[in-house]
């Protein structure tokens, strides 16, 4: 939950960023402890990037590192990730994002018999060869910071083939923009799988709301269920803007 002083911090960061820690201190009449244990803790849940001696916010451009990722807000994640599994059967064909929700669901997908799972993420590739199911792995031009396969080599083979799900991250997501994401060349994975998809579901945990990043990956119309954990009541008012929002 992003508590009001948190939500102050990125107000302030939203008007000048970056900011100093004393800075902050003395617009918030804080300590700069607090400051800082404020800061540590947002980072964590992926609302901010600290640099030496304070903050800032994430540039549109900018994808915080998967390792950087792993371990910000993993209980929710995995609530995501438990939540998405129950909507996979038996005998189904599914794809799998890259990103560190879509690693928490492999590790779900462990649970379950007889399923088809396609990827171009080599962690969640990795997490998927405990399991019986039949894996393929999109192969491709290797984005090192993210450790996903892209390019038009991955491309050609998604377009061999159809899927019941796909299970998609997602950088951001708001009404004003729509879904977004970082990279262009993972965007474009993204829309030809959409395109190959029965069922659309994209999950993006708390910190991904109201943030927007640098490229739009579809029309909200194109994603059958959002599924996210937004706990505060007013901010859930706020995702009326999409027919089919489950929280978790």
């Amino acid at each position: 939950m992003t508590s009001s002083r948190e939500k102050e911090i990125i107000k302030l960061l939203q008007d000048k960023s970056p900011l100093k820690i004393e800075e902050l201190a003395r617009l918030l009449q804080v300590s700069e402890p607090t400051v800082r244990r404020d800061l540590i803790a947002m980072e964590r849940k992926g609302l901010i990037l600290r640099e030496r001696g304070g903050a800032s916010l994430p540039g549109l451009g900018v994808e915080p590192l998967f390792t950087q990722r792993q371990n910000q807000n993993h209980e929710l994640k995995r609530n995501i990730a438990k939540y998405a599994a129950s909507l996979v059967k038996p005998g189904d064909v599914i794809a799998l994002d890259a990103g560190t929700t879509t690693v928490e669901l492999a590790k779900e997908l462990l649970k379950l018999e007889n399923l088809t799972v396609f990827t171009y993420s080599m962690p969640v590739a990795f997490v998927l060869t405990r399991s019986l199911h039949d894996i393929y792995v999109i192969g491709g031009h290797l984005r090192k910071s993210e450790q996903s396969m892209v390019g038009n080599l991955a491309m050609d083979m998604i377009r061999q083939f159809n899927f019941d799900y796909f299970f998609m991250g997602l950088g951001g997501f708001n009404e004003e923009n729509g879904p977004t994401d970082y990279i262009l060349d993972e965007v474009e994975m993204k829309r030809l799988i959409i395109q190959r998809s029965k069922k659309v579901i994209a999950l993006a945990d708390i910190s991904k709301f109201d943030n927007a990043s640098l490229v739009k990956v579809c029309e909200y119309e194109e994603i059958d269920e959002i599924v996210t954990n937004i706990p505060e009541k007013d901010e859930r008012e706020r995702l009326r803007f999409h027919s089919n929002i489950t929280l978790v």
